[in-house]
């Protein structure tokens, strides 16, 4: 048995390849290429109509009236479409065609301003009849010069009772800076008369009957004969 050879192994069989290192960069390297061209085949790029829509919440999809039928009469069972976000929903519904009446209608005038409410008319009031002729003053009194001479002059007034009673009264004449020298009555009973730094005041005694007249003279000094006021019972005197 020792004496025996053994035979020679194959070593085809039994051995592993040996590849020089080059070879396994290189295919490392292709490798690696591969799966480049393959990622960016697989990558797209975004176009030019690509819109970017803002984070945002989403928008509320608006709901479609279920009263809305069809033209053979059956309601649309129809679920609303889904918004999308960023986008506002659209209206589907076409737009009425205008009508004739909207297109020739002319624009509404101005309304006229609002009248005030009339009044009833008020019957005029029978105007109380007026005489033909007023009332004449109780008392009448005219004034006048009858004489002049160096220093002084004699006035006159003459005195009417206009009324249908009795009267008395009081005569009242103003000479600024004169000097009333007497007063008197002509034909009928005396008053009393009173000087006043030129201002004479002569006051009736009995009194006037109505529609008779008196005249009523005085004498006055260093006085112009034209008097500053003349007055009886308050009435002015005519002719001063």
């Amino acid at each position: 048995m020792s004496g025996m050879r053994r035979a020679p192994r194959d070593s085809s069989h039994g051995s592993a390849v040996a590849w020089p290192p080059w070879i396994l960069v290189s295919i490392g390297v292709l490798a690696m290429v591969v799966l480049l061209v393959i990622a960016a085949s697989a990558y797209r790029a975004p176009g030019s109509g690509f819109d970017p829509v803002p984070p945002g919440p989403p928008a509320m999809a608006v709901p479609i009236p279920a009263e809305r039928a069809s033209s053979a009469g059956q309601s649309n069972t129809e679920g609303p479409a889904p918004a999308l976000p960023g986008l506002s929903p659209r209206r589907t519904d076409p737009p009425s065609p205008p009508s004739s009446a909207s297109a020739t209608a002319e624009p509404p005038t101005a309304a006229p301003p609002p009248r005030a409410p009339s009044r009833p008319a008020v019957p005029p009031r029978n105007p109380p009849s007026a005489s033909p002729s007023a009332p004449p003053p109780p008392l009448e009194a005219r004034y006048q010069v009858l004489q002049t001479f160096p220093g002084g002059f004699i006035g006159e007034v003459s005195i009417r009772n206009a009324s249908r009673g009795d009267l008395g009264w009081v005569a009242r004449v103003e000479y600024p800076g004169g000097r009333v020298v007497t007063a008197w009555l002509e034909g009928v009973t005396q008053g009393t008369f009173s000087d006043r730094r030129g201002t004479l005041i002569y006051r009736s005694g009995p009194d006037l009957a109505a529609g008779s007249s008196v005249l009523l003279r005085f004498h006055i000094e260093s006085a112009h004969p034209h008097p500053a006021s003349c007055a009886v019972s308050g009435r002015s005197c005519i002719g001063v």
